[in-house]
């Protein structure tokens, strides 16, 4: 069970980042090294609610401002034009985080526990788009996404792959776009967490939204496409949608 906790502060953060970018006839490439050191870090917490269902106790998940955390990683992006009707685009991030904090909370039996929330990990995810451009100003988009396991202070997050994928028509001399769209093709994009405490040990999945299919028509008057307005859709949509 997760419950919210009103009570939040912003967490405030220090970001460093060092970066370079080169570009080739048909490859661009953008890589960075950066360091982020948050303090008051938000940790969700599992720990007894003070009850019981059936002589167990219920747990919780709750965030609160607990910790400090330092994150070391790098990425890099990279870009690919094999031929003008096809463009393929990856991405790598890789990380180590250290958090340090604690928490104290009274249990269900009227006693006290700590949770210590010191924890050093890494961990790295993944994203590739593929897009092809076919005759008669079809498009047709391809992305797929892995995030990696990672420790944690109170057990670990299981890796998850997942895919989005996207078929778009232009038509009315470009004043007008037929899109269809798959988010979340195989229905896996979930957070997986499994609880390992002295006395607990859980299992749980939480999925923000399940597969969803659309389709849509989008009619732009006295405005034509053009390749900006369609780049930045794809960025903003996380190259969902066309």
């Amino acid at each position: 069970m997760f419950v919210g906790n009103p009570d939040l502060d912003p967490a405030l953060s220090d970001a460093y980042d060092l970066g370079l970018l080169k570009k080739w006839s048909k490859i661009t490439l953008n890589t960075s090294i950066y360091l982020n050191n948050t303090k008051n870090s938000f940790q969700v917490i599992r720990k007894e609610r003070g009850d019981l269902i059936n002589g167990i106790p219920v747990i919780v998940n709750t965030p609160f401002n607990l910790a400090t955390d330092n994150k070391l990683g790098f990425e890099f992006t990279l870009n690919y034009t094999p031929y003008k009707w096809w463009k393929l685009n990856g991405n790598f991030n890789y990380f180590s985080n250290k958090t340090d904090g604690r928490y104290t909370y009274i249990k269900t039996d009227n006693t006290t526990e700590t949770i210590d929330l010191y924890n050093t990990s890494s961990t790295w995810f993944t994203r590739l788009s593929s897009k092809i451009s076919f005759p008669y100003k079809v498009d047709f988009q391809l992305n797929g996404t892995y995030n990696a396991p990672q420790k944690t202070a109170q057990g670990k997050t299981i890796g998850v792959a997942s895919m989005n994928l996207a078929l778009s028509k232009d038509v009315l001399k470009d004043k007008g776009t037929i899109a269809f769209n798959v988010s979340d093709v195989f229905n896996s994009r979930k957070r997986i967490n499994d609880l390992n405490l002295p006395n607990v040990n859980s299992y749980s999945e939480m999925q923000w939204r399940e597969r969803q299919i659309t389709l849509s028509f989008t009619y732009r008057f006295n405005k034509q496409k053009n390749e900006r307005e369609k780049t930045k859709r794809e960025n903003d949509s996380g190259g969902e949608d066309y």
